[in-house]
């Protein structure tokens, strides 16, 4: 299940942000690039970039992958907690 809330905690104050709306601002330059990567593969097979641009979709693997994750920095002054819902 894909994350569609970001909720950021700094001291006692949340803050909910609508993680979705980066999905669908990513989607598309991710399929751009890995066309991009899979026709310039075909002229010049070497090129890392272009490696590099052809694996682009994993991006939105991960940004899947992201749902449930919770990052905690406590200090002796503050307290962050980001946590993908």
């Amino acid at each position: 299940m894909p994350a569609c809330i970001l909720l950021l905690r700094i001291r006692n104050f949340n803050i909910p942000l609508p993680w979705f709306i980066v999905w669908i601002i990513l989607s598309p330059f991710v399929f751009l690039g890995w066309l991009a990567g899979s026709v310039a593969l075909i002229f010049d097979p070497d090129s890392y970039p272009m490696m590099v641009a052809r694996e682009s979709w994993r991006i939105l693997v991960l940004l899947a992958g992201l749902h449930g994750t919770e990052v905690r920095v406590n200090s002796k002054k503050e307290s962050i907690l980001i946590k993908f819902i």
